[in-house]
């Protein structure tokens, strides 16, 4: 009888395991119907959130029944940087929203002073206020217009009366290519004749009363130096990195010429046509720039964060140990004479450079030495974002300068 043969074992480099065996039809199933399962409860959870976002949206009195921002919101982002968060304006430089007649007048004047902006003298109570507001025609659209002017009307002048986004558009289609007004004349004009009396509109300042060696200074030069206008523009707008003149204040041009006379800040340009005046000339400089009124010539174009660079501007950062830049430069960073200039509407390229160089120790003739310590705790980033706030800011307004002060 024949043994039946023993199966062979397994080499020593054998590794065991375990045929494959068919998953049962009823566990695929189940785990089919509990993915289906948890789909749907996906899709109605997203659903239901979607729903009760919209509905918030729509019926939460903070959002304007979904529009977009809030009147209140639009008012903080764009207004309160000059008209001040209580409304309250700046002394003899930007008028108050409280009471105001322009806003009593009914939300049509609001939208269409939105629309248009002002370059002009208004009168708001018993001052007079010479400046110039930007239009906001490009910054917000016709339904944020309509919610910014029903706001500021219902806040300021306690009238609810509303005003729609179409009757926004009509008024954009119909003062397209008006221009700013010109001062209250005319809007009292326009609109409500009630407004008046309003101030007449005078020519702009800049070259009334001025000495003609002054005005030859400016624009035409004299012996080998070059004319004031030739680099700074015939209304001291500046450009790019030269910067703008016209609203600063008077000591402290004259001052900064005389820095650059005298060595402590330097720049080739400008220390050869500092040294060729005279202190009667350096202070006629200072009183005609800073009687000087024109429109901004500025745009960000350093791709600067706006938001944090209003931040920087308005509230400071102080992590960084920075406080904000209006805390010395005056409310609107329209300066403080004599020592702190104007910022609103200066060139980004220029304010950069000024910043880098009072790092780099090329800058340095201020007697506080603020400077140099803040624009070290800035980074480039915020550089930028700083120069690039500041250049969407309105220009400094020029003061009420009769001429023989402007003479004297």
């Amino acid at each position: 009888m024949t043994r039946p043969e023993e199966p062979s074992r397994p080499g020593e480099n054998f590794e065991p395991y375990e045929e494959m065996r068919q998953i049962p039809i009823g566990v695929i199933m189940f785990a089919v119907a509990l993915a289906l399962w948890g789909g749907v409860l996906l899709y109605q959870s997203s659903y239901a959130v979607a729903v009760g976002r919209a509905d918030e949206t729509v019926l939460s009195p903070q959002s304007e029944q979904g529009l977009g921002l809030t009147g209140a919101k639009l008012f903080e982002a764009n207004c309160t940087t000059c008209h001040q968060p209580g409304g309250e304006g700046v002394e003899f430089a930007i008028p108050p929203l409280d009471k105001s007649p322009f806003l009593a007048g009914g939300p049509e004047i609001a939208a269409s002073i939105l629309l248009r902006g002002i370059d002009g003298p208004i009168r708001v109570g018993d001052e007079t206020f010479d400046g110039h507001m930007p239009s906001f025609a490009s910054a917000l659209d016709n339904a944020e217009i309509a919610r910014l002017a029903t706001y500021l009307q219902a806040r300021f002048a306690g009238r609810k009366q509303a005003i729609s986004g179409e009757r926004v558009a009509a008024l954009r289609r119909e003062i397209a290519d008006a221009g700013p007004f010109a001062g209250g004349q005319e809007i009292a004009a326009r609109f409500d004749s009630s407004l008046s009396p309003q101030p007449e509109v005078k020519p702009l300042a800049g070259g009334m009363g001025i000495s003609s060696g002054i005005l030859e200074l400016v624009n035409q030069g004299r012996g080998e130096v070059w004319s004031c206008s030739s680099c700074h523009g015939d209304r001291g707008q500046g450009a790019d990195t030269v910067p703008r003149l016209a609203g600063l204040p008077a000591d402290y041009i004259a001052k900064q010429l005389l820095d650059y006379t005298e060595g402590r800040r330097r720049n080739e340009n400008m220390e050869l046509v500092a040294r060729s005046l005279s202190e009667t000339e350096r202070e006629g400089l200072g009183r005609y720039y800073a009687s000087m009124r024109a429109a901004s010539t500025a745009r960000p174009s350093l791709g600067g964060n706006l938001e944090r660079g209003r931040e920087l501007v308005l509230s400071g950062d102080w992590s960084i140990g920075v406080p904000s830049c209006t805390s010395c430069h005056g409310p609107s960073a329209f300066g403080v004479t004599p020592g702190f200039p104007g910022l609103a509407a200066q060139h980004p390229s220029y304010t950069a450079s000024q910043l880098a160089a009072w790092v780099s120790g090329e800058r340095d003739n201020s007697r506080q030495k603020m400077m140099n310590v803040i624009a070290n705790a800035l980074n480039d980033r915020d550089r930028a974002a700083v120069a690039d706030y500041l250049a969407t800011l309105p220009p400094v307004p020029a003061p009420a300068t009769t001429a023989d002060e402007v003479k004297r």
